[in-house]
């Protein structure tokens, strides 16, 4: 005997309150391009970095100059140097038999931008020749690009071209194939999303303690998590101190298991000594 309520649920011919949104080109070639990069093979490593002196540092030049240094900008900075002393973290692999190093460190950092029409949206952002730009250097630019207005396809091409709208009239899985087939090109993937990729979700998650995991499109991607005031314990005594959550993705076909190990540790021995700090305004 069939069930009463299911019975009723047939007959009803009413559906629930809902809303109906057209999902936007942009949105759609996001998706696509991320089923892809979700895909490739990476091996993460997730660590607990002391930025106290950093922080400090940051605090000290806002009370002197009424200006705010980016800390996203500053890790950054920070990432650069490591992987300029690490090439193969800024390399590619060229149809599985030749190897791209690039000279540059060029990190792509994902910023909220306004639309025209009041909307936000994620924009990427390729910060170039990261290497030879001071903190404060890279914080206005940082700053330059969230102040922006533009139109929602320019997330993909940077630009209000007819790129986006062309490509959606192609069927999804040659999208697809089609978007592999460009993340494969080191060339390519320099152009648009730089040699190295940040991401920062920690400035959206107050108060949440925590690790963000990014995509893998690139050899080096860095996820910035949670920054909270822990107790640690150093030299014999418990300190209160500033510690963010960090996870590195990187592509294990290129870097070995021990050169990864020590680019993350120097990484955090940058962070910890509040490399770049020293002068805001001075370059390498």
């Amino acid at each position: 005997m069939k069930d009463i309520s299911l019975i009723k649920l047939k007959m009803s011919k009413k559906k629930p309150e809902h809303t109906v949104r057209k999902m936007s080109v942009a949105r759609r070639i996001l998706a696509d391009f991320n089923d892809v990069a979700a895909k490739f093979p990476r091996v993460q490593g997730v660590v607990e970095i002391d930025i106290t002196e950093g922080r400090k540092k940051i605090k000290e030049y806002k009370e002197k100059n009424n200006y705010s240094i980016s800390l996203t900008s500053w890790i950054a900075k920070c990432v650069s140097k490591a992987v300029k002393e690490n090439p193969k973290l800024n390399s590619f692999r060229k149809r599985g038999k030749k190897i791209i190093v690039f000279e540059n460190v060029d990190i792509s950092i994902m910023v909220e931008v306004t639309t025209k029409d009041g909307k936000y949206v994620p924009f990427n952002h390729v910060i170039r020749k990261v290497e030879t730009k001071s903190v404060k250097e890279i914080t206005d630019e940082i700053r330059s690009v969230q102040n922006k207005k533009i139109e929602e396809k320019e997330q993909i091409t940077g630009d209000s071209g007819s790129f986006s709208g062309l490509i959606m009239l192609i069927p999804r899985k040659v999208r697809q194939f089609f978007i592999k087939r460009k993340l494969k090109n080191p060339f390519f993937v320099q152009k648009l999303i730089g040699t190295v990729g940040i991401t920062s979700l920690g400035m959206f998650a107050k108060n949440i303690f925590g690790w963000a995991v990014p995509f893998s499109d690139r050899t080096c991607n860095v996820a910035l998590g949670g920054l909270q005031r822990v107790g640690w314990e150093i030299d014999g005594k418990l300190q209160a101190r500033d510690v963010i959550c960090v996870l590195f993705m990187i592509d294990h076909n290129l870097v070995d298991g021990a050169p990864i190990a020590r680019f993350i540790s120097r990484v955090a021995e940058l962070m910890g000594q509040a490399y770049g700090l020293e002068d805001i305004t001075k370059k390498e």
